[in-house]
């Protein structure tokens, strides 16, 4: 919170500077730009964009910190790396990649005279860097901040994004969890055999209508770094009586769990055979598959819905809006447009249910600070927050839905909604993240950003502009919801 304080109170003072609108002009003061006491020296300077975001020359600020900063002139990215944190910047969009996680800048980043400049903010926050201003010397410092002892962080770091977990886009030469998947292959009997090391417990297995699946969740467990690393997780299966193919996806991070998706081409029942560090999946026929024999440790009764004394107060925060669009769908159409459309959809159905209060922070194209819609949860009491988002990626060739949180008390309404969403889309499950995104960070009730797709692929874009596609991942948010609420 303190940095964020810090941030408003730079703003405010660089407003008193810069009363006009648009780029500094020639009489303009222009801020002075310190690293570690040295002032930075650039042929374009510090300058402000409407009037209240500082904009920062981003190279020489990396270089001067150890990072590398690589210019693509054909496709007009910035990526910014030093060997284990990468920033992939798309000119004139606001949206960054921060090691393969989407972030959302203030402002885009712009080129001048060849220099790319980018949102003070956004540097200090990715890079590390404590800012302070100098209101007699009208200064901007940049200070690179070290930990005394490295070995023992502080307990508390709510303000600084959190280290990307390992996903199923990012490999990792080392794990915590209980077992390790290192080959996922088919067998001469049609069989999915899965090879392990470590402890593999699978849990009960379940079915997803429209179009026919078999869901496997192994809690615990994650990938091996070939397998993270292998382009498709899947197993086409051309001549299996029961499934076309299985999909396999690393779902959930903290605990890891992995997750294999069958998509059937006829009904299916399921066994497993599981020991001596293999895990053997069988589909048969429905009549045939064996009962699950329950966890004997797992004495929990089945939790029965419960009627609430007052409805639940749900927010729905469309992202972007008016003069900030977001992204640009490979159609032409804006993710402030589809975020608003699914946003509407979700109210409309949310209003049918007789023990929830629907709120909406964006019920038109119009502009909402984020400060502006973590205000407009907390003054109406909020008992949940769902924002509404759709992705970006600047090589044009990621797919999938994900959904992220921030505090541990939103995890268990993340995976809630993510399960039924991203078997709504039916695009890829690229699973739930954690990660620090203002929205789920600064509100004090459960909080989730949804990126339903990527608007960068023409595939994504297919499902997310259908008209029936959205009303079913509007229908499956309100499950999400309604099962994390446990309500009839």
């Amino acid at each position: 919170m303190k940095k964020l304080m810090l941030a408003l109170l730079v703003v405010t003072m660089l407003l008193s500077l810069f009363p006009g609108i648009g780029l500094a002009g020639p009489s303009a003061v222009v801020p002075k730009l310190y690293l570690n006491g040295e002032q930075l020296k650039s042929e374009v300077e510090p300058q402000m964009i409407k009037g209240m975001y500082t904009v920062v020359p981003i190279r020489i600020v990396s270089e001067s910190i150890g990072y590398e900063v690589e210019w693509n002139q054909a496709s007009k990215l910035v990526t910014i790396h030093n060997g284990n944190d990468e920033i992939i910047l798309q000119i004139d969009d606001s949206s960054a990649l921060v090691n393969q996680s989407p972030v959302q800048m203030d402002v885009p980043a712009i080129v001048q005279n060849g220099v790319t400049l980018i949102p003070l903010r956004f540097v200090g926050e990715q890079l590390g860097l404590k800012v302070e201003w100098d209101q007699q010397t009208k200064s901007v410092y940049l200070t690179q901040e070290v930990q005394d002892n490295p070995a023992e962080p502080e307990e508390e770091q709510t303000e600084e994004p959190d280290k990307p977990e390992q996903t199923e886009d990012s490999g990792s030469g080392t794990s915590s969890a209980g077992g390790t998947v290192t080959s996922v292959a088919v067998d001469d009997e049609g069989a999915i055999v899965l090879a392990y090391r470590g402890e593999v417990e699978p849990d009960k297995p379940f079915k997803l209508d429209n179009p026919q699946r078999i869901v496997l969740d192994l809690p615990d467990a994650d990938f091996a770094p070939e397998l993270l690393d292998a382009p498709d997780k899947a197993l086409s299966l051309p001549d299996h009586p029961y499934a076309g193919q299985v999909r396999y996806s690393l779902f959930a991070n903290d605990p890891p769990a992995v997750r294999l998706v069958f998509d059937l081409t006829a009904d299916a029942g399921i066994k497993l055979e599981n020991g001596d560090g293999q895990l053997r999946i069988v589909l048969t026929d429905p009549a045939q598959s064996e009962a699950w024999e329950p966890d004997p440790d797992d004495n929990e009764p089945e939790q029965q819905p419960v009627v609430p004394d007052k409805p639940y107060t749900v927010v729905i925060d469309a992202g972007h809006g008016g003069e900030d669009p977001g992204a640009k769908g490979v159609n032409g159409k804006w993710e402030s447009e589809l975020n608003l459309s699914l946003s509407l959809k979700v109210k409309e159905l949310l209003d049918q249910e007789p023990y929830i209060t629907p709120l909406l922070s964006r019920p038109e194209d119009k502009y909402v600070t984020l400060p502006g819609r973590v205000a407009f949860a907390e003054q109406n009491g909020a008992d949940l927050f769902v924002s509404i988002h759709g992705n970006s990626d600047p090589k044009g060739t990621a797919t999938g839905t994900e959904t992220y949180y921030t505090r541990d008390d939103s995890r268990a309404f993340a995976e809630a909604v993510h399960k039924e969403l991203a078997a709504a889309t039916g695009l890829k499950d690229r699973g739930v993240r954690k990660q620090s995104l203002h929205v789920t960070r600064e509100t004090t009730m459960p909080a989730i950003l949804l990126e339903t797709g990527f608007l960068s692929n023409p595939s994504d874009v297919e499902v997310l502009f259908d008209e029936e596609a959205q009303y079913r991942m509007a229908e499956a948010i309100v499950a999400g919801i309604k099962h994390y609420l446990n309500l009839p």
